[in-house]
């Protein structure tokens, strides 16, 4: 299988560090920090989960499958301050920039799947989701974009969150195609309910949406059973939500 994702890059930084006192010029607390884990996220975050899930499935054998990434220069970071302890956010920072993609990658349509993350940053249009669906053999889609039926009707699965859903006009629309994710509820496909199996203990649940977008897209375009393909999602998340910052499986 041939893969193609598409979508922003970020730089996330996961700053560690402790806060035993409150300035005294403020009610804030004063963070003293410890170390810095820095990861690419967002789009680069699906990619490095097919691949790990990739090379999981076939147990460090060579790739079976082609697996490519069509994305920005990441610029500025998303910095996140976080108790070393608890794991608790005390802040995030955010100085990444985006500039729109420029022309699509050729021969899209060569691809047996083409998975976007869409954080709606200006790196994709509304035209180019429109144009990526209508190429694609197979076209998967997690967007921050409000409900357009321009785009949103043509491409195979959009998942979504529970926010997104209520927030960005989704609620009105068919859906059969649409998969809402809800957190440790599990998600909502076509009038039905997928609880987790078996749920994990949250440690950190950044990136778990591309995660699940990842899963998703690569489980569907090897079975074409959606819900064994959302079973598998839902699964991969729940591994990497036991770990620390932006995870792969």
């Amino acid at each position: 299988m041939n893969f193609l994702v598409i979508g922003e890059t970020c730089r996330d930084r996961f700053c560690y560090g402790e806060s035993k006192r409150l300035c005294p010029e403020a009610p804030v607390p004063v963070f003293t920090p410890h170390k810095s884990v820095d990861s690419l996220g967002m789009a680069s975050n699906v990619y490095e989960n097919m691949q790990a899930i990739e090379l999981d499935i076939h147990k460090g054998l060579p790739y079976q499958n082609t697996i490519r990434l069509f994305t920005n220069e990441a610029e500025g970071h998303k910095t996140r301050y976080i108790d070393k302890s608890s794991n608790q956010m005390f802040l995030r920072v955010d100085t990444d920039t985006y500039a729109h993609c420029g022309k699509l990658p050729k021969h899209l349509e060569d691809y047996n799947a083409v998975v976007v993350s869409d954080y709606d940053k200006g790196f994709l249009k509304e035209q180019d989701l429109r144009e990526i669906a209508m190429r694609s053999q197979l076209s998967f889609l997690d967007t921050k974009k409000r409900y357009n039926s321009e785009w949103a009707n043509l491409f195979d699965f959009i998942k979504i969150n529970e926010k997104e859903y209520n927030e960005n006009g989704w609620g009105h629309r068919g859906d059969d195609n649409l998969i809402v994710t809800k957190s440790s509820k599990g998600c909502w496909f076509n009038q039905k309910d997928y609880k987790i199996h078996k749920p994990a203990e949250v440690r950190d649940v950044s990136g778990a949406g591309d995660t699940f977008l990842a899963a998703l897209a690569y489980s569907y375009t090897a079975t074409k059973n959606i819900e064994t393909s959302i079973i598998f999602a839902q699964d991969c998340c729940q591994k990497v939500i036991t770990k620390k910052g932006v995870a792969t499986i």
